[in-house]
């Protein structure tokens, strides 16, 4: 066996109290830690760059607009702006116009009596307020009848 005479090269770590998971937990954090000033920085960037692009389609698109094809055509493009007007509800009547008008789909949407017994509840509820109703006319017939009568003493 033979033996070197190569000293090797001793790596030199910085000693570090952080070990283990705190050590990664720290690691993590600093690779997500932001300068406020930075990113104000790039979003005023980033923000003009995009207005710049919006303003540059929008010029493109009213160019487009107003110049005539090859073969001497017009292009027609419809614009939103008018619709998205009239969606919006202007006064109070409307607004209470439209309210119960989405009330009442509501209403024809909704199944009150999807099941068989639920019907038959119904019904019989609708019995019981029938004869509520007629005994309660019998007494007042009843009690006009006593009244209509002539008691002269």
């Amino acid at each position: 066996m033979k033996i070197s005479n190569k000293k090797k090269k001793d790596t030199i770590f910085a000693p570090s109290s952080l070990h283990g998971i705190s050590k990664w937990i720290k690691e993590y954090r600093d690779r997500f830690s932001i300068d406020i000033n930075q990113l104000e920085k790039t979003s005023r960037d980033f923000l003009t760059l995009n207005k710049s692009t919006s303003n540059k389609q929008t010029k493109d698109k009213k160019q487009l607009n107003n110049e005539d094809d090859d073969d001497g055509w017009t292009v027609v493009s419809r614009s939103l702006k008018k619709t998205r007007q009239r969606m919006v509800p202007s006064t109070d009547k409307t607004l209470s116009r439209l309210r119960a008008k989405h009330k009442r789909s509501n209403q024809k949407k909704e199944l009150v009596n999807f099941y068989k017994f639920q019907m038959t509840d119904k019904k019989i509820d609708q019995l019981e307020q029938l004869k509520m109703k007629f005994e309660l006319d019998k007494q007042r017939i009843t009690q006009m009848r006593q009244q209509r009568k002539f008691k002269p003493f």
